[in-house]
């Protein structure tokens, strides 16, 4: 016999219950996080003008110099730049190390001295005054001897020369070659020498005088003094002498200034010297 459907099963839709939790990766995907929105930009700060004290143009306050006519904006210094180190080389620190080891040895020996020495010890510190020594005085140095390759004749002898008489001369033909030495018994350093021609100016003129020589002594035997002297009567006429150790010196006459006539008087054909004088030291 059949059974009768009930009336109420047409109102309802039937349904399954679930046996459990779907499988994986069946879930539907969560939903992406909100983006947020962006932030309204917020309107800049004016930035702060400063007129140019040269061209009056406008620039931003921070700026050292004009943008327009690049004169400086402000009175403050500029920024200087940090010294350099110094590097200390080997020799440096060498000498640093014994710069500070002298000053310790000088600090000990203070301490000693202060604080070392006995009641009864008296130390005396004497002072030491260093002074220059005084220059040596160039004086005379008169030879012991002279010799002339020529001479007149005894009253004009070479001896003339150097007897301290202003009055007595030296003669010799000027055709001749006239050399004279000088000669000195102990070394001595001649700084420079003066010949004296004769005073009277009429004698003078009538006779040869001294003009072109050459002098040499032996202790520079490749030196030589050569030059001219003044045509003029009287002295002293100086020569100067490289000399360090001399104990001869030669006198060679080279040319002569033509003697002359004067008054209708003939002129003379000899050479003629009054004096010579030598100043220096005794040879060190």
């Amino acid at each position: 016999m059949a059974k009768d459907k009930d009336p109420f099963d047409d109102l309802f839709e039937p349904f399954e219950l679930d046996d459990g939790p779907p499988p994986p990766g069946s879930e539907p995907p969560p939903p992406p996080p909100p983006v947020p929105e962006p932030e309204a930009a917020q309107p800049a700060a004016p930035v702060e003008q400063a007129p140019c004290p040269s061209c009056g143009a406008f620039n931003p306050a921070y700026n050292r110099h004009c943008e327009q006519c690049g004169a400086r904006l402000t009175k403050e210094p500029l920024p200087v730049a940090p010294a350099p180190m110094v590097r200390a080389t080997p020799g440096g620190r060498a000498l640093s190390v014994l710069a500070a080891a002298v000053l310790v040895v000088a600090l000990v020996a203070l301490l000693f001295n202060v604080f070392g020495g006995g009641d009864d010890v008296t130390q005396d510190t004497t002072t030491t005054t260093t002074t220059s020594a005084a220059p040596i005085a160039v004086v005379e140095q008169r030879p012991t001897d002279v010799r002339a390759s020529a001479q007149l004749a005894d009253s004009y002898a070479d001896s003339n020369l150097i007897d301290d008489n202003f009055d007595t001369e030296w003669q010799a033909n000027h055709a001749d070659t006239l050399i004279i030495e000088f000669t000195w018994a102990q070394p001595v350093q001649i700084e420079y020498l003066q010949i004296f021609n004769i005073e009277d100016q009429d004698r003078f003129l009538r006779n040869y005088r001294i003009k072109g020589y050459k002098i040499t002594t032996d202790d520079l035997p490749g030196v030589e003094n050569r030059n001219t002297l003044k045509d003029q009567a009287g002295g002293p006429q100086r020569i100067d002498i490289a000399s360090i150790n001399t104990t001869s010196l030669t006198l060679e006459i080279l040319t002569t200034y033509e003697s002359q006539a004067l008054s209708g008087e003939v002129p003379f054909n000899e050479v003629v010297v009054a004096e010579v004088k030598f100043w220096g030291t005794a040879a060190g």
